[in-house]
């Protein structure tokens, strides 16, 4: 995707230069970045295309699956039950698996934030100007992400049928993310931040805004952690 990006990006560029009819379209300061693309401003436009892309959001699917997978195929599949042996406390299975949950959306993030900023580099040019916010930025959504998969994670483990509980996982991120980018659900919804870049550019986000919305998603992934903890405390492994 990022290759696909860069390219895409190239041929922008040319298209710009000899003012072909497809950029007049374009705004003035869509044109500014791309012309002088460099490593920061390519991951402002990344950003939304993978970890803050609304309407499909890629992040939300990709941490759907994941959780579904370590919560209700785990259960379902009697793995859960054999690590449940392993210690005298079904909810320290739980605790695991939230951070789990968490690592994998900090492994993602950063992973995405480390190959955008190396290759943009290589292909465009080096620059650290205004670095600091866009790292920011990115890392706001590792919370808002997991909160999202956990509540999901734990739903899971209500359907026996895996393709159920992605399907709601899915639609639910869909829905939320279209709510949240047309009306004011972000500031109540557990991935507002997704609709909140939608709303605003980069360099217009606010450190308030960043923080109302991770604060609404540490709300969100504190609740279904305690839902979680007493659920797998009662919980009957199969």
């Amino acid at each position: 995707m990022i290759a696909a990006i860069c390219y895409l990006i190239n041929l922008d560029k040319g298209h710009i230069i000899n003012n072909t009819p497809i950029t007049r379209k374009y705004s003035n300061q869509l044109k500014m970045d791309i012309l002088n693309m460099n490593s920061v401003i390519f991951l402002k436009q990344f950003r939304t295309e993978f970890i803050f892309r609304t309407v499909v959001p890629y992040f939300a699917f990709f941490m759907t699956v994941f959780s579904v997978g370590i919560f209700g195929e785990d259960f379902f599949s009697g793995n859960m039950k054999y690590f449940a042996r392993l210690t005298k406390d079904h909810v320290d299975v739980f605790k695991s698996k939230v951070l789990i949950i968490i690592f994998y959306s900090a492994l993602v993030v950063i992973l995405t934030l480390i190959l955008g900023f190396t290759i943009s580099a290589f292909v465009f040019k080096l620059s650290f100007d205004g670095l600091e916010k866009i790292v920011l930025i990115y890392l706001s959504a590792i919370i808002p992400v997991a909160s999202f998969g956990l509540i999901i994670g734990i739903i899971s483990l209500f359907f026996k049928n895996t393709t159920i509980s992605i399907a709601i996982g899915i639609v639910s991120s869909i829905f939320l993310t279209v709510s949240d980018r047309l009306t004011i659900t972000s500031n109540f919804s557990p991935i507002g931040v997704l609709g909140l870049m939608e709303k605003f550019r980069a360099n217009n986000i606010s450190l308030i805004s960043l923080l109302i919305v991770n604060g609404v998603s540490i709300i969100y992934l504190l609740g279904a952690y305690f839902i979680g903890r007493k659920l797998f405390k009662n919980k009957e492994f199969v």
